[in-house]
């Protein structure tokens, strides 16, 4: 009776751990992606942050772009890309020198301009863009929605336009989707609340997937934004006080963000500073380098 109970024993032990192992076997590799609650004192807002090293854009590694390479770029959007207190491009010129990287950088910006008719070529504005695509001549193009028309279908529409006649026209040209900052304290749109934590995710989930969709890839400057943001000790004030347009804390953050994107490296690498000073810009460095 005992040998029966020992070799029942044995034999129930011997089923459940090939069981075990059958069932891990076959259990389906999970994405190396993690979501992660922040909170930006407002509300609590999802953000995805992809682990081992592998690109937050479209799961493609990061390649760094060589410095003796001469990049060539050009931004489209509104005041958010160029307006009169607007710093990006010019910072982003000056962190590029400083770290002896080359970049020629040609902006087409107007006053609250919509993607829809950057990409309409009946549209004066989309005029300018169809000619500057044809010409085939820019490694990166760009792309920065208006900040209410993010949220919206229209953005990943106009969006899927312009990619497609940039592959067809200038195939060697890639995609940047600057993906800006939501309202600082939110706003109505088309009927909607929105509070910033709110706009913020709806933005990024609208980026990502056109970026998915066409190619191309993501500068996080409003995850940028947001990380500052729940940063600890004292902070400066990333937006001025129309709730939208950034400060020139605000703008060096960005420009950061861009050369990340555009180089493939960390601006940490720069020693331009965008007078701000030289710890709080190493600060933003970093933290642009981390959206990557």
């Amino acid at each position: 009776m005992k040998d029966r109970i020992t070799t029942f024993i044995a034999m129930t032990l011997v089923c459940c751990l090939c069981f075990g192992t059958a069932a891990y076997a076959q259990e389906p590799e999970v994405a190396a992606v993690q979501e992660v609650q922040e909170d930006t004192g407002e509300n609590v807002v999802q953000v995805q942050i992809a682990s081992m090293g592998v690109s937050r854009n479209t799961g493609d590694n990061v390649q760094e772009v060589p410095r003796s390479k001469k990049i060539r770029v050009l931004m489209v959007g509104n005041s958010l890309t160029y307006c009169a207190k607007n710093r990006t491009v010019s910072d982003l010129e000056k962190l590029a020198k400083k770290a002896k990287r080359k970049i020629s950088i040609k902006r087409l910006t107007y006053n609250n301009e919509k993607l829809a008719n950057w990409a309409n070529p009946r549209h004066k504005n989309g005029k300018r863009l169809y000619r500057e695509i044809r010409s085939g001549k820019w490694d990166y193009i760009v792309l920065q929605e208006q900040t209410d028309a993010s949220v919206k279908p229209s953005f990943i529409k106009a969006s899927k336009k312009l990619a497609a006649y940039i592959h067809k026209k200038s195939p060697k040209t890639q995609i940047i989707y600057n993906c800006t900052w939501a309202y600082k304290k939110g706003k109505k749109i088309s009927g909607k609340k929105y509070s910033f934590s709110r706009m913020q995710k709806t933005m990024n989930q609208n980026y990502q997937t056109v970026a998915r969709q066409t190619g191309g890839k993501v500068c996080r400057s409003g995850d940028a934004f947001l990380k500052y943001r729940k940063s600890s000790g004292k902070k400066k004030n990333l937006y001025l006080k129309d709730n939208n347009h950034a400060s020139r804390y605000g703008w060096y953050l960005n420009a950061c963000c861009l050369y990340g994107a555009i180089f493939g490296t960390s601006p940490v690498e720069s020693g331009y500073y965008g007078g701000i000073g030289k710890s709080l810009a190493k600060k933003f460095q970093r933290i642009a380098a981390s959206q990557m």
